[in-house]
């Protein structure tokens, strides 16, 4: 520690860490703060378009079908306020398949008793037994659901999703007719089920904010921004027969990004709205979230996967350890030190910006209690050592992935095999 405290060199390259982490910070609180501004609303398209609310336009747009398609696996907690809130909804002309996917509770006896109180809009109830080799369970009861179909416009939403709005599929469709998309997808209020999920989502939020923005995704110049909210979009049928169906993205797990990618790809129009406050759903949080996450990214691009965990390394942990040894530098050493106290106020500042960013993600997108922010370093934490742990996990040739109850062996798109 004595070579440490009077080694110049090294706080040099400590400050120059420290100013790379703040400026980093600045761009993303940054961004974050004119995507939520810029960012369009679900709740907002009738109040700027008047004439959508009217009966006339109204019963104009329902002459266009909407077949909604819901797998369910292993959601007796969830699925009925799932379906209350498709049947309740002002828009008349729909039909519900929804997809039993191989449950072990009382998901399929749900099913079936709605199916009987609501013959007019449930139309079928597909129960699955296995699913095919090489297919996601989600991928395929979401293909045997648009199977069974018959709407010119598909709207895909998870059984843990609740529509908290009349309104929501009438919004969403006259958004889809009227400016003309293949595809529209929006973002829900997610709901945290635990103290650890409410720690950990703002960080992993702000930094997927970049990617995954509203503003990227709107963007039609940038093709590799596609990505869908996968507990609700809606496409049109000639779309999504088009791109390939589900069956083009069949082994994968993060497969609302990777259909939406393939609509980008293919040239077809997608936008992305704001839709907390007509939406929720169900954020499962727990480490399984991070698996789904690294496993297949460390396959496709494991460089790529190194830089991404290095970086969250040196923006969420490397700010409170080099405060810490700011602190104890200044504790110890005799007389002032201006690279010491440079470190100390660069540190300082961005944990201020750091936790403002989680701040803004609990006040605007979570809508949860703003103290949660204070937690930031333990979030950060527990985010840096899940991509640790599960980088460890895909050198050792474990392509195990676990999620929703199965077990998934991870092959990229090129390597995966099967009919």
């Amino acid at each position: 520690m004595h070579f440490i405290l009077h080694n110049v060199y090294i706080f040099v390259a400590l400050v120059g860490i420290s100013i790379f982490s703040l400026i980093v910070w600045f761009y993303l609180i940054a961004y974050l703060a004119i995507s939520i501004r810029k960012s369009p609303k679900l709740n907002s398209f009738f109040a700027l378009h008047p004439l959508s609310g009217t009966s006339g336009i109204k019963n104009s747009l329902e002459k266009r079908k909407v077949s909604i398609i819901v797998p369910a696996r292993n959601e007796e907690k969830t699925l009925r306020k799932c379906l209350d809130s498709l049947i309740m909804q002002d828009y008349s002309n729909i039909e519900i398949i929804c997809v039993n996917d191989s449950s072990i509770d009382n998901t399929a006896k749900i099913i079936q008793d709605y199916n009987i109180t609501n013959p007019l809009k449930i139309v079928d109830a597909v129960n699955l037994q296995t699913k095919p080799y090489g297919w996601s369970g989600k991928n395929w009861a979401c293909y045997r659901g648009y199977l069974r179909s018959t709407g010119d416009i598909l709207l895909f939403i998870d059984a843990d999703t609740v529509l908290s709005s009349s309104s929501t599929i009438s919004m969403a469709v006259s958004h889809l007719i009227e400016q003309k998309l293949d595809a529209l997808t929006a973002r829900p209020k997610l709901l945290c089920q635990d103290s650890w999920a409410r720690i950990t989502l703002p960080l992993l939020l702000t930094f997927l904010h970049i990617k995954y923005s509203v503003l990227r995704i709107n963007n039609p110049e940038n093709k590799k921004s596609g990505y869908l909210f996968g507990c609700f979009y809606i496409v049109t049928r000639k779309a999504y027969k088009a791109i390939g169906t589900q069956a083009a993205v069949r082994g994968e797990i993060i497969e609302d990004a990777a259909i939406g990618k393939k609509i980008k790809k293919e040239n077809f129009i997608l936008k992305a709205v704001c839709g907390e406050h007509n939406i929720e759903s169900v954020f499962r949080g727990n480490w399984n979230v991070l698996q789904r996450m690294v496993i297949p990214r460390y396959y496709n691009n494991t460089t790529n996967t190194y830089f991404v965990m290095c970086t969250i390394f040196f923006l969420t942990i490397c700010p409170f350890l080099l405060l810490s040894i700011s602190f104890w530098t200044l504790s110890v050493s005799k007389g002032e030190n201006l690279l010491v106290e440079v470190l100390l106020a660069v540190n300082t500042i961005t944990i201020t910006i750091l936790i403002s960013a989680s701040l803004i993600q609990l006040r605007f997108g979570l809508f949860e209690n703003v103290a949660y922010a204070l937690a930031s370093p333990i979030g950060g934490a527990i985010i840096t050592f899940g991509f640790i742990f599960y980088i460890i996990q895909a050198k050792r040739k474990n392509r195990d992935v676990i999620w929703r109850g199965r077990k998934y062996a991870y092959f990229p798109p090129r390597q995966a095999t099967g009919p």
